[in-house]
């Protein structure tokens, strides 16, 4: 890992950009091609109806997501540059240490933002565009309004800026967990059979059911990676254990 950063502080600004562009490309085709594996692997367990063909507007939001997160990422490169984020070369307990914690203040930070954005301004100005797509597919998660897609960015690098000395690993993980939240919380499907569904860690870990229900009813579930914000203050959708533990979830109601 030290030769990682040695490599990445010695990078130009253009490189950094181009980098970026191509990290954000693949991530948008791997989110693509595994999601559409799993919608048709477990499409006996569609939770919505088959959404529509993707619209031009879409298609739009899509290509407008990747750039802002490729900036994104080179904002961030440059605020390392400049010292104000600070990443280390550790490995083993102490990053899977800032893996944990950095994804759970996220969460937090998550919560909150997403309750600010379905407040009735807020979401007339941006959050109101995602929710235009009830059924979602694996693209949906990348289907933001720019100020969303800056919003989130925007917090976690915020977040980095003080936190003392981020594992890059760690960092690396936690997009990958992102990636894997919001592609399975887009699915319209639920691919976990009912044995895993009933473990007790699911009962706090957000399920792919769990997004896919405040698709359908936006008042409910607005934590992303668990459901301890929603149950602490009370915006879990009632119906969700009772769907987690049945042997068949069903379809949310159209």
């Amino acid at each position: 890992m030290d030769a990682v950063l040695a490599r990445a502080a010695r990078l130009g600004p253009l490189e950094v950009a181009v980098g970026a562009l191509a990290g954000n490309l693949a991530l948008f085709v791997v989110a693509l091609l595994a999601g559409g594996w799993l919608v048709r692997r477990f499409g006996d367990r569609r939770l919505t109806p088959a959404p529509a063909p993707p619209d031009r507007r879409e298609r739009l939001l899509t290509v407008v997501a990747v750039l802002l997160n490729s900036a994104l990422g080179l904002a961030g490169w440059l605020l390392w540059q400049a010292g104000w984020i600070r990443l280390t070369a550790d490995t083993g307990p102490r990053a899977l240490a800032d893996l944990l914690l950095f994804s759970l203040v996220m969460d937090a930070l998550m919560y909150g933002g997403h309750w600010l954005a379905h407040r009735r301004r807020l979401y007339r100005l941006a959050h109101e565009l995602h929710h235009a797509y009830p059924d979602p597919r694996p693209a949906t998660l990348f289907v933001l309004h720019p100020l969303e897609v800056l919003g989130f960015g925007g917090a976690w690098i915020a977040v980095l800026c003080f936190w003392p000395g981020m594992s890059a690993a760690a960092l690396a993980g936690y997009i990958g967990v992102n990636l894997v939240f919001g592609l399975l919380g887009h699915l319209g499907v639920e691919p976990f059979p009912v044995r895993v569904r009933r473990l007790a860690v699911f009962r706090w870990v957000a399920l792919p059911m769990f997004h896919v229900g405040h698709h359908r009813d936006p008042s409910v579930n607005l934590g992303f990676y668990t459901t301890v914000w929603d149950r602490l203050f009370g915006t879990v959708d009632p119906r969700y254990d009772a769907r987690r533990l049945a042997a068949d979830p069903g379809r949310y109601d159209p």
